[in-house]
């Protein structure tokens, strides 16, 4: 899981691996994610820290992932509903 803004999954994994929080919750990284337009040139490799990152990767962290059921109906009402399933990775911050 690669954040690009400040989201509470990536709190938790870094929370759980300093190497992550280092990597992907320093300033630069939220700086670059956190504009509303695109920087005119990269300020680092954003695809090389990700490969350093997995390079070096000593653990692997287990997430819960959910499902969540969708009943979606269609415009017009002659039409039937149909079911979508939703994974979701779950974590608790508290």
């Amino acid at each position: 899981v690669v954040p690009t803004g400040p989201h509470p999954l990536a709190q938790y994994l870094a929370s759980v691996d300093g190497r992550y929080g280092a990597t992907f919750l320093d300033p630069p990284w939220r700086e670059l994610f956190g504009r509303s337009e695109p920087p005119l040139i990269e300020p680092f490799n954003v695809v090389g820290r990700i490969l350093t990152y997995v390079a070096g990767a000593g653990a692997t962290h287990l997430l819960p992932v959910a499902e969540a059921m969708l009943t979606c109906k269609h415009k017009f009402p002659d039409e039937d509903s149909y079911q979508k399933f939703v994974p979701f990775v779950g974590v608790s911050l508290a």
